[in-house]
Order: C-alpha cells, then sequence, then structure tokens
C-alpha cells in the first residue's frame, strides 16, 4: 500500500470518527429527552407508585435521613447534601422514566452515604469555576508575551502552560464526573432489582446509558468547540 493511500484512509477514518464524535456532542440531549417523553408514558407492572418507592428505599437503605423536596423543573432531579430535588413530573408518574430517575439519584445518596466523592467533585467544581475565569487572561496574555523578544518569552510559556492546565483539569472534572454518574446508574440499578420485572430493568438501563451520553456530549462539546459545528459547552 502506498504512502497516499494510508494517508487517504487515515483522512476518511478521522472524518467518520470527527463526525459520530460530533453527532454524540450535538444530538445526545435530544435522544435522551425523546426516551424520557416515551418511557414516561409506560408504567411499571408492579402498580407501585413513586412515593412508595422513594419511602422504602428511604427507610431501608437510608434510615429515613433523606428529605424530599419537590420541584417544579422538568428533569431537573437531582441529589445533594442528604436533599433528594425531585419535579412534579418525576413524583407523579409511577412510570419507568420517573423510577429509574429516582433511583439514579438515590445512587447519589449512596454515594454520598458510602464515601467522598460528591464532596471530591463539588470541590473540583469550585475549584475549576476560580481557575476557569483566568484561562482566556492566561491565554491572551501568554500569546501577547512570546511577541516581546527572549526577555518575556519564558513568562509567555508559563502562561500558556497555565492556560493548558486550567483545560486539562476541566477535562479532568468531566471525565470525573461521567465516572460518578457511571457508578450512581450502577446503584440505581441494584435498587431497581426488586421493583422491575428483567425486561423493565433492561429499558432502565438502556435509558440510563442514554443519560450518561449527555455527560459525555458535554465532554466532547468542550473538545471539538473549534470545528464550529459542535454546541459550545462549559468548561466548569
Amino acid at each position: 500500500m502506498t504512502t497516499t493511500w494510508i494517508i487517504i484512509i487515515c483522512v476518511i477514518v478521522f472524518a467518520v470518527l470527527l463526525c459520530f464524535l460530533l453527532a454524540v456532542a450535538n444530538f445526545s440531549y435530544d435522544r435522551f429527552m425523546q426516551k424520557y417523553k416515551e418511557l414516561d408514558k409506560i408504567p411499571i407492572q408492579s402498580g407501585l407508585t413513586t412515593l412508595q418507592f422513594i419511602n422504602q428505599l428511604n427507610y431501608n437503605v437510608f434510615q429515613g435521613n433523606l428529605q424530599i423536596l419537590q420541584i417544579s423543573q422538568v428533569a431537573g432531579d437531582a441529589y445533594g447534601n442528604g436533599k433528594l430535588f425531585l419535579s412534579t413530573r418525576t413524583i407523579s408518574k409511577n412510570s419507568i422514566a420517573s423510577f429509574t430517575i429516582i433511583a439514579h439519584e438515590l445512587g447519589h445518596a449512596k454515594q454520598d452515604m458510602e464515601g467522598n466523592k460528591l464532596k471530591r467533585l463539588k470541590f473540583l467544581r469550585y475549584l475549576g469555576k476560580a481557575l476557569g475565569v483566568l484561562l482566556p487572561l492566561c491565554l491572551l496574555a501568554g500569546v501577547i508575551l512570546l511577541f516581546f523578544g527572549e526577555t518575556y518569552f519564558t513568562y509567555g510559556l508559563v502562561l500558556l502552560g497555565c492556560g493548558g492546565a486550567i483545560f486539562l483539569l476541566a477535562l479532568f472534572n468531566k471525565l470525573f464526573t461521567i465516572s460518578i454518574e457511571k457508578d450512581a446508574s450502577s446503584k440505581a440499578i441494584a435498587l431497581l432489582k426488586d421493583y422491575l420485572t428483567d425486561s423493565e430493568l433492561r429499558i432502565a438501563r438502556r435509558f440510563l446509558k442514554d443519560a450518561r451520553l449527555t455527560y459525555w456530549a458535554d465532554f466532547l462539546q468542550i473538545i471539538l468547540g473549534w470545528t464550529g459545528f459542535s454546541k459550545k459547552g462549559k468548561l466548569f
């Protein structure tokens, strides 16, 4: 095979891979919301209500220590500091989507109960937001100093290096978040095993994978922003 053909094949592979990554970055959230709407219409077969599900797990797993708070924001369900924030829509339907979302947030509650993963992530986010303000300043000042001769050249490189380090911290933050979300999903499936049928559990697993893909999309958006074809993601 000639060098020309190797280059052509490499370019084609890169283009295909780039298109795939751009598709993940741009359409994962829309795919998740589409799945959410579909599964929100399918009630679980046991007939158990979401409140019964929450209360049972709260007392059986968390000794009744979780505080349940109702919010209006659709898909704004979250966990933090012993509080479970669930949307009115999630609580009001005993759908596969609602049970899966609740179990996932309870998975975060288990992480909080068993270790310091969420605390470390919170610290990294606060650190990232503080340093993220300096990123454009480091890059701009670094580039300017490079053109001021040998006296300032080293300082320019140092500032550019600092900017690069902040960007790498952002990437690490995203990957750490994905790791935490994956672990919470695994815990969610364990919590759901006694409440869903095998077929419902398979659907829940796929739904959680779709949800996790939105975090990969967030990661890819800050990497592929240079293409102009990707949505712009926040560093922190």
